[in-house]
């Protein structure tokens, strides 16, 4: 186990629910406690919601629709087709 990427989520399961302080301790290091993480590409926080997760994927399609847009005027519709399919 790679304890420099390994980190843990403490899930909330009202709003009004209070965090513990749990330490989780191996050798020679400590896993930080986050509040969100990624996992299999998606993101999972502690209130288990898909804010954060429609956040990172709002911002790669907005970057993707932008490129598209961008490049619409110099290609022909094929390619443009093959670029969006991709």
């Amino acid at each position: 186990m790679n304890y420099e990427k390994t980190h843990f989520l403490q899930f909330l399961i009202t709003k009004q629910h209070n965090k513990f302080n749990v330490q989780i301790v191996v050798p020679d290091s400590i896993i930080p406690n986050v509040n969100s993480t990624k996992f299999l590409g998606l993101t999972i926080d502690i209130t288990l919601s898909w804010k954060g997760h429609i956040l990172d994927l709002s911002t790669k399609l907005n970057k993707a629709c932008y490129a598209l847009r961008t490049v619409k005027s110099f290609m022909s519709l094929k390619a443009l087709k093959t670029v969006y399919f991709s």
